[in-house]
């Protein structure tokens, strides 16, 4: 006992001695209240928050939450057993609080942030809709967190009042909004965008000045990612999509229809009046018949002779247009519920364009190039029937027969010749 009351004098007439024995115990009380709550706040939360769960299954955000709050104990533990101590140097007690106290509100903003992302997890997995994201709206609420945290951190350190803080942030007001200009414009973006639904998660963007096009896969605050259809990424700042010309796709999915609007060119000397022998040629097919009563009031086109078509401006491109939209209201995957049109356009140097105006009935990308595929290569093939005929430029195979027909013109005796 003397042995231990001698040390205990020492200890006490040392001033350095003492405080940094007085240290040491604060730092192994902090320690040791750390793993306790390592061991035991898991089950305190998963019992307060989580109880709906089963105990035996491990939940990710009972961990993420535990380890925030168990910051906290060391922290408030070590500031409690400061009031037992008050040999301390003033100087070095002020410092233990000063820490404390900066420690508390770093470990309370990642707390919120945790629970805030937490937040953000649980409404993408149970929101009823799947598609719309509120993690603009999370980044907004971390970023406030933060702030706070700086400013009540700034009080502890300057030992004044939040409020003087704050009243004192109004003189550079202009230089940060000057620094967070861009965070600013990306917030009003965001809510814009999120709260009108003008851009939600797995819509289809195509900006063409930027070259982008492909599905959202992430809304942020400053940034929205989208993965383009060759598998690469692009961010686009979130306040460009107020200020750039883009286009969203969604509705057309959510219509349930895609519209199909090309051109094919016909050779515009192919294009004259309907005959008899044409008359014959294009009743080989089905439909056409019809077409033509309907166009001649009723007549039999058998009996009407060239003459009546000539006058009555009666073309085969008038009737092959007729023809081609009855043909496209017979497919299924046509549909019949909205525009559908088959119409001459502006002549063109490359000739007079004919345009298909309808809607599939699928909006999957690869059933609707299959369908305007089958389209344009029925399309392609039954032109000779209607006695018309495609426009292209001439290629090295059209010369080449051309110097063949003309040789064969000239004769052997006219070669030998030249």
């Amino acid at each position: 006992m003397n042995y231990l009351h001698t040390i205990q004098s020492f200890i006490e007439g040392n001033t350095v001695l003492s405080a940094t024995f007085s240290v040491l115990l604060l730092i192994v009380a902090g320690m040791v209240a750390h793993l306790i709550c390592k061991f035991f706040v898991v089950k305190a939360v998963r019992r307060v928050f989580f109880s709906a769960h089963k105990n035996q299954v491990p939940l990710d955000k009972d961990v993420r939450i535990s380890e925030k709050l168990s910051n906290f104990i060391p922290v408030i533990t070590v500031y409690y057993l400061l009031q037992f101590m008050p040999e301390l140097p003033e100087h070095l007690l002020i410092a233990i609080k000063t820490i404390c106290g900066i420690l508390f509100f770093v470990y309370l903003s990642l707390f919120f942030t945790e629970v805030l992302e937490i937040v953000n997890n649980s409404y993408s997995r149970k929101s009823k809709r799947k598609n719309h994201s509120i993690k603009g709206y999370i980044q907004i609420g971390k970023i406030l967190v933060h702030i706070l945290s700086a400013i009540m951190i700034l009080a502890i350190m300057s030992n004044k009042s939040p409020v003087i803080i704050i009243s004192s942030l109004g003189a550079v007001a202009a230089v940060l909004m000057l620094v967070f200009q861009h965070t600013l414009l990306s917030l009003v973006a965001n809510i814009q965008v999120s709260s009108n639904d003008v851009l939600q998660l797995g819509d289809w963007i195509e900006m063409p000045d930027n070259g982008i096009s492909g599905e959202v896969i992430d809304i942020a605050l400053h940034t929205i990612t989208i993965r383009n259809w060759d598998n690469t990424l692009s961010r686009i700042p979130t306040k460009n999509f107020l200020t750039e010309t883009y286009t969203n796709w969604q509705a057309m999915f959510s219509s349930g229809a895609r519209r199909i609007m090309r051109s094919f060119y016909l050779d515009q000397t192919s294009i004259r009046f309907v005959d008899q022998a044409m008359v014959q040629q294009m009743s080989q097919l089905r439909g056409v018949s019809e077409q033509l009563s309907a166009l001649m009031d009723g007549r039999d086109p058998g009996v009407v002779g060239d003459r009546w078509f000539a006058e009555n401006g009666l073309t085969n491109l008038t009737v092959f247009r007729h023809y081609l939209t009855w043909w496209l209201a017979q497919r299924d995957d046509i549909r019949k519920d909205m525009y559908l049109v088959v119409r001459a356009m502006k002549p063109s140097p490359e000739g007079l364009g004919v345009e298909v105006y309808c809607f599939t009935s699928s909006v999957v990308w690869a059933e609707y190039e299959n369908s305007q595929s089958a389209i344009f290569e029925y399309i392609y093939a039954v032109l000779e029937t209607f006695s018309l005929r495609i426009y292209q430029h001439p290629a090295g195979n059209d010369f080449w027969r051309l110097s063949q027909a003309r040789a064969q013109a000239a004769g052997p005796g006219d070669t030998a010749a030249e």
